[in-house]
């Protein structure tokens, strides 16, 4: 992957970044490309954070196409949040695109509350940068650190593993998505006082 530079950082963060429900797949790419390739850091962030957001507008509206499975009803239900989360949605984009852990369960929550796709790729986009930036720098400077962390955290994750924590993921996100379409939001909303 190192021998193919920036292209090889980008390449590697968008497919693993297409898998859903897993965490962080793109984070290994940029410890070895920095600690072994000797790739510069930044633009390592760069090309990591856009191959990684790319994917997750791919994924967002593979998600967002899940809304013809709503019934009228549900729609109904879910008005008020959807105009909640025009408003604020941006917020839970950027959080959970800076974490390491499955952001693809508030992505699809999003997507079924009609976030916008235009506002979601550059908030994803600046939500990846923090979190690549913040890795390329750890391996640039901290190299015992991302040494343990390729090493013995990467090193350790076999695939039954990885699969048992996606599939987990994966069904807790489809019960939040049944639970935000089941619940009357103009009430909850109005309980907690957030008017829409």
């Amino acid at each position: 992957m190192t021998g193919y530079g920036y292209v090889g950082v980008f390449a590697a963060s968008l497919l693993g970044s297409l898998i859903p429900f897993v965490s962080g797949p793109y984070i290994p790419p940029i410890i070895l490309a920095v600690m072994a390739g000797r790739l510069d850091p930044f633009p390592t962030a760069l090309a990591s954070a856009l191959g990684a957001a790319l994917a997750k507008a791919v994924l967002f509206r593979f998600f967002k196409g899940g809304r013809v499975l709503l019934s009228e009803e549900s729609r109904k239900r879910i008005e008020p949040l959807e105009r909640l989360v025009a408003r604020h949605g941006w917020l839970a984009v950027v959080g959970a695109a800076a974490t390491p852990l499955p952001d693809d369960v508030v992505f699809m929550l999003l997507a079924i509350s009609n976030y916008s796709s235009k506002l979601f790729i550059p908030t994803v986009f600046a939500g990846k940068l923090v979190i690549t930036t913040a890795v390329a720098y750890l391996a640039l400077y901290w190299y015992g650190l991302a040494c343990y962390i390729v090493e013995c955290v990467v090193g350790e994750v076999n695939i039954t593993h990885t699969i048992a924590i996606a599939a987990a993921t994966a069904a807790a996100a489809l019960a939040a998505a049944y639970a935000l379409t089941r619940l009357d939001w103009a009430r909850l909303l109005d309980r907690v006082g957030l008017k829409t």
